[in-house]
């Protein structure tokens, strides 16, 4: 790692926005695609209170691919939090048969899942 710090900031910012995309931030349309969220009471964002506390440890690997053998790190975090917070919520709603294909998982959408495996 060149600047420790950096590295850190990148992999806890790329982990909040991965939790974001995971349960917050969706984008929605009405029936003429003109989109219904345009302002952040409708989009919502993580929030300092909603983002846990992160732990990092780093396992250098450089790449033979250019000189300073430097890689990219700030797409960790986004990549695997909703895939993880999915499938946690998927394992934890088990005894149901709930399963989700998309993101966010809000709210609402779970309550819907829940009650559609209630009835059949």
């Amino acid at each position: 790692m060149i600047n420790p710090m950096i590295v850190d900031g990148q992999v806890i910012g790329g982990t909040a926005h991965g939790i974001g995309n995971a349960l917050f931030e969706w984008m929605g349309y009405d029936e003429g695609a003109q989109p219904i969220t345009t302002n952040f009471a409708e989009y919502l964002l993580l929030n300092a209170p909603e983002m846990p506390h992160v732990t990092l440890g780093h396992m250098e690997s450089p790449t033979p691919l250019n000189p300073l053998g430097v890689k990219g790190v700030g797409e960790c975090g986004v990549v695997a939090a909703p895939a993880a917070i999915i499938s946690a919520v998927e394992n934890a709603l088990s005894p149901f048969g709930v399963y989700f294909d998309q993101a966010p998982l809000r709210p609402m959408e779970i309550v819907k899942k829940l009650v559609n495996t209630k009835s059949d």
